[in-house]
């Protein structure tokens, strides 16, 4: 666990915070500037805050009345920068090696074989893509036996392309080791990828820190959200394959709700009982009060609004149908359709407006 609780004078404002995490990712998500690498820059001993504590698994590096302030390279943190940070004149393997503890938890080839990385061992820096450095930096770091990972925004360097590769390492990372992970974005859907726990920051503040879909009923959260389209994020597992017809049949964990969603499924192959995460945007999906037949949308789930959040010239229904769904709809459809809390409808979304996680 991390225990936070700071005051961080900045030039145009101040950092207050007071927050524990747990084991398990965590998105710290908020605008440039808002102070999301400063709480960073705080827990990894790169910044001295004026006030305040700070402890990692219930030991203090940080206490600004007792004079307590361990060295950054005491506190034992992983710590990946946006840009990597590797060492241009050594090879892949010796920057990895960089990074090794005598009590390191995980072996070298444990993390060459987690990150893939053995076939660029002898590799310089200079001659890897983005994503392999990445995973490089991400394997120094596993290798230095940290008690916390912190990433500050390990996407931004590479392409939409290079993030879908680095994200499933950053999951499989999680399944390996049970400790806390802050990953910084301002990229709310490759948060999403990784995890459905948020910690929003604005302007200094913590504004919530929940699940992601109990943070769409804070009016605070929806403004950091900004007008963007909500994005659904939602855990199934592989129910059924036809390979024929490119598709995958997905449903949630409890039978009792018999959901099935289908996706588009060309480039990857999945297998049956494996768990995924599928992506859907608001305005992706459309509402009807009835079943349509003389239609080619492949998706229609049976639901009930539970909840109607206005948005200005739009409104956000959460619509129950075995799981979460958020639905964006004009004010006009809403009055025009009678939408109220409680009301039956079908929510209808292409195979191909889905994006899988694995």
């Amino acid at each position: 666990m991390i225990d936070v609780n700071i005051i961080l004078q900045r030039n145009n404002f101040d950092i207050h915070i007071k927050e524990q995490f747990h084991a398990g990712i965590t998105g710290i998500f908020g605008a440039s500037g808002s102070g999301k690498t400063s709480l960073l820059q705080s827990i990894a001993g790169l910044a001295n805050p004026q006030k305040g504590s700070i402890s990692i698994q219930d030991r203090e590096v940080f206490n600004a009345e007792k004079k307590i302030n361990i060295p950054v390279q005491k506190r034992k943190i992983g710590y990946v920068f946006q840009e990597g940070r590797l060492f241009p004149h050594m090879s892949i393997e010796k920057n990895l090696l960089y990074g090794v503890k005598e009590k390191s938890s995980l072996t070298f080839n444990e993390v060459v074989s987690l990150l893939n990385l053995n076939d660029i061992l002898k590799s310089r820096p200079s001659t890897i893509s983005g994503g392999e450095r990445q995973r490089t930096a991400l394997g120094r770091a596993l290798l230095s036996s940290p008690d916390i990972l912190l990433l500050d925004e390990p996407f931004s360097a590479v392409d939409v392309q290079l993030r879908a590769q680095i994200l499933p390492f950053l999951l499989k990372i999680h399944r390996k080791v049970n400790i806390p992970i802050l990953v910084v974005s301002h990229d709310l859907p490759d948060l999403l990828k990784l995890t459905d726990k948020l910690c929003l920051i604005d302007q200094g503040r913590v504004v919530g820190h929940d699940d992601y879909h109990k943070l769409l009923r804070s009016a605070k959260a929806m403004r950091l959200f900004g007008k963007n389209s909500i994005m659904n994020s939602i855990g199934m597992k592989v129910k059924n394959m036809d390979p024929e017809k490119g598709l995958t049949i997905l449903s949630t964990n409890g039978d009792e709700n018999n959901v099935k969603v289908r996706c588009e499924k060309s480039q990857l192959t999945y297998q049956v009982g494996e768990a995924l995460k599928i992506f859907i945007s608001s305005d992706d999906i459309a509402l009807s009060k009835e079943k349509l037949t003389e239609v080619t949308i492949q998706n229609q789930l049976k639901g009930k609004i539970t909840e109607i959040i206005p948005r200005g010239a739009t409104s956000l229904c959460l619509v129950d149908v075995g799981f979460q769904l958020v639905v964006e709809i004009t004010a006009e459809s809403s009055h025009r359709m009678h939408m109220e809390k409680g009301s039956e409808v079908w929510c209808l979304f292409k195979s191909v407006a889905i994006d899988v996680a694995g």
